[in-house]
This record gives structure tokens, sequence and C-alpha cells, in this order.
């Protein structure tokens, strides 16, 4: 408590607590860690030819800094900028103007618990997308409008907030769930008379700017991929196998899995379909035994070609049959979905994919392809063993956070909503962001929580901050 009335008394620069916090977090981290994604991101990078498996950008700005800072530590930086920066933002945003400054040391030991910690030093689009979508808040925070007067000032804030969750949608295209309620903050910052009801006014046309980031985000995509793999076939081949694994009658089974089978390429027999699908993993109903739906060869190896020797008439088809499926069997179809969000949420036993990311998950069957990976430090290699003895605790799954998050939620709309507006919209979009992974995840990586679990803890922080203030008075007093 004594560094912390250093701070609430002003002995101590705030910015120098987030500077010590970024250079501890950097030196533990460096140079960065590698799993299958980043090392085919890198690849990619260096041979200069991009694939929309993974988002292009990311890939081009990994080559610019693969040049100065070859490997991963280039990124490692870039990505721990953003976050740092953007927590050093919500401090100025949200904690200082009130007088919260304990808050200072609270949030640079927020990025230090090992729920977020954990994947923060792994090289990854989903940490990337975290510090853009955490800078945005900050900067959405800052903006202030006196009578409705928009100055040069606010508008140029307000324009940098879409820019930075337009880059966090670049970099992950599921990010559009997030940036919804974080862009209508914005909004409302512009325009704040309003009070609550005008909260949920700007959700409006917070919602219409966000979706026109993503289809512009797609366009753009398009145009950077020089490999067009159509990622989102392995989507719509999970949600059919889903509702056929659910169907009760042999024949309607038979017939769907003949029209999807058609659509990949395929051809067999739907009974080691039904034996190999599990709401756990998309890539299991590829993995049947004997083979039925087919991947193409090498489509997940150290170049990704995902589907893309799929013909255009064949993927017009399986897009017009996943349709087809989920308006014709909505039930069976939202049953698969929430049998995968017992996964995704860390309802199921052991179901949580890679909860710490650091020296274990480099791809040793890739390392011909990479080159010689560094080797973790005797600290790191400590700090990984002590985290993964604490991965199956409650604390290390997603649910009791998305719990938490409602319940924040409801506790700022009905207490005081005026007061609470940008713990309101910062819980929806760690809320909506795990929705989104609910309609759409493929797998139950503990990364794609990650957003929300870093929201939620936060938007506890910016409740209590009445009692942080409480806590900087009695300090200024105790030190007179």
């Amino acid at each position: 408590m004594t560094f912390v009335r250093k701070i609430s008394a002003g002995t101590l620069p705030v910015e120098s607590v987030f500077i010590a916090g970024f250079l501890i977090h950097i030196g533990i981290m460096y140079p960065g860690f590698l799993c299958y994604d980043a090392v085919n991101q890198i690849l990619e990078a260096r041979e200069g030819v991009y694939s929309d498996w993974h988002p292009p950008l990311m890939a081009i700005v990994w080559r610019l800094t693969d040049s100065i800072l070859p490997g991963p530590a280039g990124m490692l930086f870039l990505q721990l900028v953003l976050v740092w920066f953007g927590v050093y933002l919500v401090f100025g945003a949200f904690f200082k103007p009130c007088g919260a400054k304990a808050a200072a040391p609270l949030l640079c030991v927020l990025l230090f618990l090992p729920p977020v910690f954990c994947i923060s030093g792994a090289i990854l689009k989903d940490v990337l997308m975290w510090g853009a979508l955490l800078i945005a808040f900050g900067v959405a925070g800052h903006i202030k409008c006196n009578n409705n007067q928009h100055s040069g000032l606010t508008s140029l804030l307000f324009a940098i907030t879409v820019l930075l969750l337009w880059l966090a949608i670049l970099l992950r295209h599921n990010a559009f769930f997030a940036t919804m309620p974080i862009l209508s903050f914005a909004i409302f910052r512009l325009y704040p008379k309003a009070g609550f009801l005008g909260l949920i006014r700007a959700a409006v046309p917070g919602a219409i700017m966000a979706l026109a980031l993503f289809v512009a985000t797609g366009a753009i995509n398009t145009r950077l991929a020089d490999r067009h793999t159509h990622p989102w076939v392995a989507n719509a081949a999970f949600d059919i196998a889903g509702v056929i694994k659910r169907l009760e009658d042999r024949d309607r089974q038979q017939a769907l899995f003949d029209r999807l089978a058609s659509a990949l390429n395929s051809t067999g027999s739907v009974e080691p379909l039904l034996n190999a699908y599990t709401p756990m993993y998309w890539r299991e109903i590829f993995r049947t035994q004997p083979p039925t739906l087919q991947l193409p060869t090498h489509s997940m190896e150290s170049q990704i070609h995902g589907f893309e020797s799929l013909s255009d008439q064949q993927r017009q088809a399986l897009r017009t049959l996943w349709t087809q499926t989920i308006l014709a069997e909505p039930v069976l179809w939202l049953r698969h979905r929430l049998a995968v969000s017992k996964y995704v949420l860390g309802w199921v036993p052991e179901a949580s994919w890679s909860p710490v990311m650091m020296g274990k998950e480099f791809p040793t069957d890739l390392e011909q392809a990479y080159g010689a990976h560094p080797v973790p430090s005797k600290l790191q290699e400590q700090i990984e063993e002590a985290m993964f003895k604490l991965t199956n605790d409650w604390y290390f799954q997603p649910w009791p956070y998305f719990i938490a998050a409602i319940c924040v939620f409801l506790a700022a709309a009905f207490r005081s909503p005026t007061a609470n507006i940008e713990v309101i919209c910062l819980t929806a979009s760690g809320i909506l962001h795990e929705f989104g992974l609910m309609l759409a995840a493929p797998s139950p990586d503990f990364r794609y929580s990650h957003y929300m679990i870093f929201t939620t803890l936060l938007s506890l922080l910016l409740l209590v901050r009445p009692w942080l203030k409480h806590r900087d008075f009695l300090s200024e007093t105790e030190s007179r």
C-alpha cells in the first residue's frame, strides 16, 4: 500500500508506473513466442505472398518488423506497446479525472494477472486486436463536447477511434462484435445531452458504422490476399455437420451429407461423419476413417491453402446449403452452437485450448520451414510451468468472467447508468464479442475469450472508482 500511497500523493509520476510495467512485461516475454498460426504468418511475411486464412495486414506489418528485428521480437514490441498505451489512455480518460490515481498501479497489476498475462507474449492477432480495441476505448474516453459544439480536436479523436476500431477488425474479423459498443460510446461522447437514452440511440448508428467497417474489411482483405483460402468454408461445414448429427431421420442425414460432400468435392457415407463429429473442433469432421469429407492436401501446413481448390460453383453451392440448412433447421443449428458454446466458455472440463502460450507452443514440425527458434529462458520456463498448474482452476475458465460481465453490466445499467456509461459500453463490448464466438467459434481456444476476460476485470475496476477515489483522499490526508 505504500507504493499506492506514493502514487496517490503524487510523489511518483503516473507515467513512470506504466513505463516500468511495460519494460517489465517485455523483459519477461522477450523475444516473444510462436504457435502454429504465428509461424504460418511469419512464413507468409518472409515470402511476401499472403493468404486470407489469417489477416493479411498482420503478415504485411510483420514483414516490416522482421526486416528490423527478425523473428517475433518486433511484433512483440508492437503489440505490447498497443496494450500498455491503451491502458494508459484508459487511466487518463476514466480514472485520473475523478481523482482515482491509485488505479494506476492496479491497472498494471491487471495486466500481470495469470488469465491476462498468459498469452500476452505470443504473437497473435488476438493480442493485437486487444491492443487496438483498448486504445480505441481510451481515445473515445477523451472525447469531450461542450454544449454540443465539436472542436477540431473532438472530431480528430472520433476519427482516430473509428480508425482504431477498423484496425481491430482488419486484424481479427470477429472484432466486429466488440467494436459496436465502443463506437456507440464514441458517438455518445459527441452528443451527450440525452443521457442513457442517448446511448441507446447511439447504438443504432454505431452498429451501422461497425457493419460498414466489417464489409470494407472483407473487400480490403480480398485485395491484400494473394491466395484466397475461403476460411468461411470451415464454419459452414461445421454448422451443417452439427445439424446432420442432430437430425433423427437417417435418410435426411444422408441426403444432407451428400449435398455437403458434393460441395466439398468428396463422396461417401454419412456414418463416419456421425462418429467423428464433436462440437469441440470443426476439423474433426475431416478426420473420418474411412475418409469421407476431404481437406485439400497440405491445406493446414506451413503454407496454408485452405479451400482454394474448390471451384466457384462448389463454394456457391456450399454457401446456399449453409443458409438453407440454418433456415430449415434453426433449432438444431442452435443446439449445435450451444454445444460449441459449452466448450468455448470452459463448461466442459479441460476443454480450453492453449491457455498458456509460451515456449512449449512452438510447432517443432515447422522448424525446418521457419528456422531455429529462440530457446526460452529459465525464468520463462518457470513462469510457464507455474501458470500451467493454474489452468484447471475456475479463474482460468472463461465462464466466470462471462457471468461477471453480465452482472457488472446490469449493476451499472440499473445503479447509475449516466455515471457508468463507459462501464456499460465496455462490458457490452466483451459480452458481444463472446456471443460472436458462440455463433462462429470453430474450437475452444482460450485466446478467443481473452478479450472478454480482460474487459470484465477492467470493468470491475471502473465500477469501484468511488472507493479508489476515497482511498486517494485518505492517503493524501495521511501524508499531510
